[in-house]
């Protein structure tokens, strides 16, 4: 737990106890390791925190992008996760992302948007992403359907350099392009330009979400607690607990679910380790997934974000006639009970806990539990022997739909 306090993390029918000797120093092991990378500037996801340099970049581009009505961000997975998590802290209209390549999905989206007052920032490290070049071609397409010269400056290609059809696409239409970091993995992407330029666009304060990551990896660097938290959570592994359930009851973490649990299963999912992370939402999901979690199979280990603080109330009024009883109480306080009574029946059938609770949720606090999140998944990665930087598995999916394809050209 970060020292500045942003949250508090406790458990429930959770002990130290029953972690292995040999988990515990596995754990010790890898964060050793990790600690070592760390002060080495060996990982560029984790060091990025600690660049200034690179948000005035990324502030002169947003200051080009700004005069757009729209942005439009056109990738997947990595590409878009992380910064739909961050352009969330903000209630705007400005910046969406386009991540589908269903083309009803497309349609309703290019329908929607004023062409020439939309800007379209275009991501994917290896320039090779199906969907991405899919998604960008078409709107070429759609520009010039529409007669409209000069185009490329409503373009920004966030890519890495070499040959790739991304690239050669940007060269052919002689948009701008900026380079993706060449250290950094898409789904560890979140604190470079692929996360901090929409939160630059969407008026988010970049430096805030990094200064958030930097107290965790500060503390990571002095403290144990993240080193007992992976060991517990492997300890809960090899006693059954497969599946691992994040449910924040705050609504702006929706889209943090979905990084999450790409993060999770990407990096962990290999030589038949991994558990199964299931993104849920409080309190929508006690209404569809609670009765699973309470009756059904015991090998469920789960994670709650809760708030204190929400930044607006509204106050619950009964009818004159028709008394219930929210009449009177803050639409907080009826979210507070849901929660606890959440959690309590869950405890009350012994299941395994953790609480991250929250004062409130800004930049600092989400870019602290991202950041968390990094360092217990390259943790447990590291106490496992795994990479958790690669993804073998994908990449056989991906090199067989471009065969597939090539035959049918």
């Amino acid at each position: 737990m970060p020292k500045e306090n942003l949250y508090s993390q406790s458990y429930k029918n959770i002990s130290s106890k029953s972690v292995s000797k040999k988990i515990l120093q596995n754990c010790q092991d890898a964060a050793k390791l990790l600690r070592q990378e760390i002060k080495s500037d060996k990982l560029a996801p984790i060091s990025v925190v600690f660049d200034e340099n690179d948000l005035k970049l990324f502030t002169k581009l947003a200051k080009k992008i700004a005069p757009f009505e729209k942005v439009l961000v056109l990738g997947v997975g990595g590409s878009s996760l992380g910064g739909k998590t961050i352009a969330a802290l903000k209630d705007q209209n400005k910046v969406e992302f386009l991540e589908s390549i269903d083309p009803q999905t497309i349609q309703n989206s290019l329908s929607k948007i004023d062409l020439p007052k939309t800007f379209f920032l275009v991501i994917s490290k290896s320039g090779e992403t199906i969907e991405t070049i899919c998604q960008t071609l078409i709107v070429i397409e759609k520009f010039k359907k529409a007669k409209i010269t000069n185009f490329a400056k409503q373009f920004l290609f966030v890519t890495q350099p070499s040959e790739s059809p991304i690239s050669r696409i940007a060269y052919e239409i002689k948009a701008e392009i900026t380079q993706h970091s060449p250290n950094i993995g898409g789904r560890y992407s979140c604190f470079s330009i692929v996360g901090m330029l929409p939160a630059i666009i969407c008026g988010i304060s970049a430096k805030k979400i990094r200064q958030g990551a930097q107290k965790v990896v500060k503390n990571f660097l002095e403290d144990d607690s993240i080193i007992s938290s992976c060991a517990t959570q492997l300890s809960l592994y090899e006693q059954g607990f497969n599946n691992n359930v994040i449910m924040p009851y705050i609504d702006t973490l929706k889209n943090f679910t979905d990084w999450y649990r790409q993060l999770w299963a990407e990096s962990l999912g290999k030589a038949g380790f991994g558990s199964t992370p299931i993104n849920s939402m409080g309190t929508v999901d006690q209404h569809s997934q609670l009765q699973l979690y309470l009756e059904g199979p015991k090998d469920k280990f789960f994670t709650f974000v809760t708030l204190e603080n929400h930044p607006h109330d509204f106050l619950v009024k009964d009818l004159k006639l028709c008394p219930t009883l929210f009449g009177g109480k803050k639409l907080s306080e009826i979210v507070k009970v849901e929660q606890e009574t959440t959690i309590e029946v869950l405890n009350q059938k012994k299941l395994p806990i953790r609480i991250f609770a929250t004062k409130k949720l800004d930049e600092e606090v989400l870019g602290a539990l991202m950041m968390q999140c990094f360092i217990e998944t390259i943790l447990i990665a590291y106490a496992k022997n795994i990479n958790p930087f690669d993804q073998p598995a994908v990449e056989l999916r991906k090199d067989l739909a471009k065969k597939i394809l090539k035959k049918k050209c």
